[in-house]
C-alpha cells in the first residue's frame, strides 16, 4: 500500500494511503497535519485515480507545494518523489520506508536530507504572481489587509505581523493584526514595538534584527523588553511612493528568524501590497459616490415629483378658468380663436389616438403636431415627418415603409423607413389628401394591422406609431368626391383639430411680427422696429398664406429695411391691404390697371405654389390649376425661370 513519510521538527511519522483523496495541511481536518507555520491550513492534497496513479494538487496555497524542489499546481507523483510543504519534507514511497538515515543506505535525495531545497528566483516569482493575484481578487480594504498580513506573516514564517498606517495627525494606528493561524491578535496595540515602527516611518529604512532584546540599538526601547520580541523585522508600508505606515512581524521564541531574504521577498510583497490598497481604497472611493449619486437622484426624483405635481395642479387651476395649460411655446398668439383651439389639444395631446390636423396652407399644422408629440406621452421618443405631396408614389412607398436591396434601380442596401424609425414615436403625415389610392391602401393597412412590409421585401414587420396627420384640403369633400378612401379617413380622424386662418385671428399679428422680427434679426445690426402705420397695414390685410406668409413678409422687411422699417418697405399686396395701397405718407392712390393687377397676383400665387411643393413644378401646376406646359410659360413670362 502507498505511504508517505514525514520528517517534520527532526521527527518521523508514516501515513498509509488509506484512502482516495488525502489533505495536507495546518487544519485540525486534514488527514496529514504539517505544522509548520509555513504551510497553509489547507495546503494541498493527494488523489488516488484509476489505474493505480496519485495525482498532487496544490489547493491555492501561500507559499506553495514543491515536488522535487519545484512549485507545481498538480503533478504525478512517482514512488521516491519528496514533496515540500513550508519546512515539512514528505516522501511518498510504494516500497518498505528506508531505514534510519545513518544506515549508509543511499535514497537519491541524500542532498535533500539536511532541509528543503531553497527556493530558485522562478519559484520566487511564481510565489509572488501567486500572491498578486490573491491581492487583486479583493476590493474591500478591511479584508484586503488581512489578506495582505496573512501573505507576509507566512512568507516570512513569522509568528505575528502587525499592520499599522497613519490615522488622522499622522498617529499611527493598527489597522490589522494577525499570527501564524490566521486569527487576530488580542490587544494588538500593545504588542508590538511602536518606536521600531515610528523609525521606520520617519526614515524610511527597513529595521531586521536577529535579537531584539540584545540589540544594542534598543536597549532603551520599553515596548522591546515589554513584549520580549527576539526577532524583528520592519519595513515602510508606501502608497504611490509615500510613507503611509509600517508592516511589522516578530518572533518572540526564536532568534534569526529572519533575515536578507525574507527582507528582500516582503519588500516585494508590500509594494505590491500598496498598489492593492490604492485600488481598493479608490473602489470604495468610487463606491461611496456612487450611492452619494444615488441618493441625489433620490431626492431629484422626489423634487420632479413635487414639480410635477405642482404643474398638474396649476393646469387643474388653468383648466377651470378656461386657459390653455399644455407647454406651447412655439405657437404664438393670445386671441379667443387660438385659445380655444389650444384649449381644446390640451384635451387630446395625452392620448394616442389618430389625429387629423386640418386647415390651410401657412397654418401652423406641423407646429401642432410637434405640440401634440412634445407633451404627449411618446415624448421621450422619436417624432418624423414627411409632405405626402413633396413626392412621387414609388418615393414616397420607399420613404414610409423602407426596402431592401435589389428593390429597384439605386437601392444598393436596405433602408428602413420612417414607420420602422418612427416606432413608439409620432409620424406627422402632412398633406396626405394628396396621396394616390395605392398608398391610401398601404397606409390603411398600417393603421388596421399595426404592419408594414418594406419595397421589394417578403417580411412583415410590426411597428408602433402614432399618426399625425395634416391637410390643406377639405378631406370630406374628397370622400364625397370618391377621391379619398372613406375608410381611411375615418381611421385618420379619430379626433380632430382645425386650424384658424390668420385673417381670423388679427389680435395676433402684433405678437407674431415681434416673434418673427427677433427670429430674424441680422447680426450685428440694430434691432428694427416699426415706423408709423406700419403695423396697422401689417393688421388690414388678410393674409391669404397665413402665417408662413407673415414670417416671409417680415424677413423680407428685415432685410431691405433700415433702423426704422417704413411704408414702402412692404411688399405692394400688403401696403393694398382692403383695396387701396397706402404710401409712405399715408395718401390714397388709385388702384392698379388690371393687367398690372393680374401680373402682381399670377407672380405671388406662382411663387407661393412652388414654394408649397418645393420646386415640383408638376405639383405646383396642379395646386394652381394650370397645366405644367402653362406654367412654364409664366415663368418665362415674368422672367421667374430657374
Amino acid at each position: 500500500m502507498p505511504r508517505f513519510i514525514i520528517d517534520e521538527n527532526l521527527r518521523r511519522t508514516v501515513w498509509d494511503l488509506d484512502k482516495e483523496i488525502l489533505h495536507l495541511g495546518r487544519s485540525q481536518d486534514s488527514e496529514i497535519p504539517v505544522m509548520d507555520p509555513r504551510a497553509s491550513r489547507h495546503h494541498c492534497r493527494i488523489e488516488q485515480h484509476a489505474g493505480d496513479q496519485y495525482i498532487l494538487v496544490d489547493l491555492g496555497s501561500q507559499n506553495g507545494t514543491r515536488l522535487n524542489g519545484n512549485l507545481v499546481d498538480r503533478a504525478r507523483l512517482k514512488p521516491g518523489d519528496l514533496i515540500g510543504v513550508g519546512q515539512a519534507r514528505i516522501w511518498f514511497e510504494k516500497a518498505p520506508p528506508p531505514d534510519a538515515p545513518d544506515t549508509g543506505e543511499k535514497t537519491g535525495f541524500d542532498t535533500a536530507m539536511t532541509g528543503v531545497p531553497e527556493e530558485s528566483e522562478g519559484d520566487s516569482l511564481q510565489r509572488l504572481h501567486r500572491i498578486s493575484k490573491a491581492l487583486n481578487s479583493e476590493l474591500h480594504l478591511d479584508r484586503l489587509l488581512e489578506i495582505i498580513m496573512d501573505h507576509i506573516v507566512e512568507v516570512s514564517g513569522a509568528e505575528r505581523g502587525f499592520l499599522v498606517l497613519a490615522a488622522a495627525g499622522n498617529v499611527p494606528e493598527v489597522r490589522v493584526a494577525r499570527n501564524f493561524e490566521q486569527e487576530d491578535v488580542q490587544s494588538p496595540e500593545g504588542g508590538f514595538s511602536a518606536s521600531i515602527v515610528q523609525q521606520v516611518m520617519q526614515t524610511g529604512q527597513a529595521v531586521l534584527t536577529a535579537n531584539a532584546i540584545e540589540d544594542d540599538r534598543f536597549q532603551d526601547t520599553l515596548s522591546i523588553a515589554a513584549i520580549r520580541a527576539r526577532s524583528v523585522m520592519a519595513l515602510p508600508f508606501r502608497v504611490r511612493g509615500e510613507i503611509v505606515g509600517a508592516a511589522y512581524v516578530d518572533n518572540r521564541l526564536q532568534r534569526g528568524a529572519f533575515g536578507k531574504a525574507e527582507l528582500a521577498t516582503l519588500t516585494s510583497l508590500v509594494d505590491l501590497a500598496g498598489t492593492a490598497i490604492e485600488r481598493a481604497r479608490l473602489y470604495e472611493e468610487n463606491q461611496r459616490h456612487l450611492r452619494e449619486v444615488e441618493l441625489l437622484n433620490e431626492r431629484l426624483k422626489l423634487r420632479m415629483a413635487n414639480t410635477e405635481q405642482q404643474l398638474d395642479e396649476t393646469r387643474d387651476r388653468l383648466r377651470t378658468a378656461g386657459e390653455p395649460s399644455g407647454s406651447y411655446p412655439k405657437i404664438i398668439g393670445e386671441s379667443p380663436i387660438l385659445r380655444k383651439m389650444l384649449r381644446l389639444l390640451d384635451k387630446l395631446v395625452q392620448t394616442e389616438e389618430p389625429i387629423l390636423i386640418q386647415g390651410e396652407s401657412g397654418t401652423g399644422k406641423e407646429l401642432v403636431a410637434r405640440a401634440v408629440h412634445r407633451n404627449g406621452p411618446r415624448a421621450s421618443k422619436p417624432f418624423l415627418s414627411e409632405n405626402c405631396a413633396a413626392l412621387p408614389d414609388t418615393l414616397l412607398e420607399s420613404e414610409l415603409f423602407g426596402h431592401v436591396r435589389g428593390a429597384f434601380t439605386g437601392a444598393e442596401r436596405d433602408k428602413k423607413g420612417l414607420f420602422e424609425l418612427a416606432d413608439k414615436g409620432t409620424l406627422f403625415l402632412d398633406e396626405v389628401g394628396d396621396m394616390s389610392p395605392e398608398m391610401q391602401k398601404r397606409l390603411l393597412r398600417v393603421l388596421q394591422e399595426g404592419e408594414i412590409r418594406p419595397v421589394g421585401g417578403k417580411s412583415i414587420r410590426k411597428v408602433d406609431v402614432r399618426i399625425v396627420s395634416a391637410s390643406n384640403k377639405d378631406l370630406d369633400r374628397l370622400v364625397r368626391a370618391g377621391e379619398f378612401r372613406e375608410d381611411l379617413y375615418y381611421r385618420l380622424k379619430v379626433l380632430t383639430i382645425q386650424m384658424p386662418p390668420l385673417r381670423d385671428r388679427k389680435d395676433d399679428v402684433p405678437l407674431l411680427v415681434e416673434h418673427f422680427l427677433a427670429l430674424h434679426q441680422p447680426r450685428g445690426r440694430p434691432p428694427r422696429r416699426l415706423g408709423d402705420g406700419v403695423l396697422a397695414a401689417l393688421q388690414a390685410y388678410d393674409w391669404p398664406g397665413n402665417v408662413r406668409e407673415l414670417e416671409n413678409e417680415v424677413t423680407r422687411m428685415v432685410s431691405l429695411g433700415d433702423e426704422v422699417i417704413t411704408l414702402d418697405i412692404l411688399s405692394e399686396a400688403t401696403r393694398r391691404g382692403g383695396g387701396s395701397v397706402v404710401g409712405s405718407e399715408g395718401e390714397t392712390e388709385a388702384v392698379q390697371n388690371l393687367l398690372e393687377l393680374v401680373e402682381s397676383v399670377e407672380r405671388r400665387e406662382i411663387t407661393k405654389a412652388l414654394t408649397q411643393s418645393q420646386g415640383n413644378k408638376t405639383k405646383a401646376a396642379e395646386m394652381l390649376g394650370i397645366s405644367r406646359f402653362t406654367l412654364q410659360r409664366k415663368l418665362e413670362k415674368y422672367e421667374m425661370a430657374d
